[in-house]
């Protein structure tokens, strides 16, 4: 993910976006949504989900807007993840299970995480199973890619989380 200007954004596939939600993600609500851009040019729409379920998961979903290699996405995972502060030895740890999460994905594709407390969090490309993370805390990093207040996107963070963090499941994301 790149620094950028967020705008806001309109229709992404509704029908089977919402069936895979429903699917993994019982009760969701779409509570923000934001576009990513770097330079001027559109990298991705993203939208975030939360289940009302007492236990519920969180959904984040993105349609690409232009052309990505898996390499690429990868490695400006990683990137990511050490600007939020994750330790050498953490990543090290995390690497070989995020090299292999990926997909090269092309303009109108999207990947879709969708996590579970305490559970994996499960990546789609184009609605069909891509890959796992495995691991509660690798998951919360996942998303702090784009949730967290070390974020290097925080107008997107903002636009994605708006003002519901407080009454749902996103504690770990709404401290400054």
């Amino acid at each position: 993910m790149l620094c950028g200007l967020i705008s806001p954004t309109s229709a992404l596939a509704p029908s089977s976006l919402d069936k895979l939600i429903e699917q993994h993600l019982p009760r969701a609500q779409m509570i923000g949504q934001g576009r990513m851009t770097y330079w001027g040019f559109k990298l991705y729409d993203a939208k975030l989900y939360a289940s009302q379920e007492p236990q519920g998961g969180l959904a984040l979903h993105l349609q690409y807007l232009r052309t990505f290699e898996a390499s690429a996405l990868y490695q400006q995972t990683m990137e990511e993840l050490k600007k939020m502060g994750i330790p050498e030895p953490k990543l090290q740890e995390w690497s070989h299970q995020l090299s292999k999460a990926f997909k090269t994905v092309k303009e109108g594709d999207t990947i879709t995480a969708i996590t579970q407390p305490q559970s994996v969090t499960r990546l789609f490309h184009n609605g069909q199973p891509m890959s796992e993370i495995s691991g509660e805390e690798l998951s919360q990093a996942f998303l702090g890619i784009w949730l967290h207040p070390r974020t290097s996107a925080p107008q997107l963070r903002s636009s994605l989380l708006g003002q519901v963090c407080p009454t749902i499941q996103l504690k770990a994301y709404c401290h400054e």
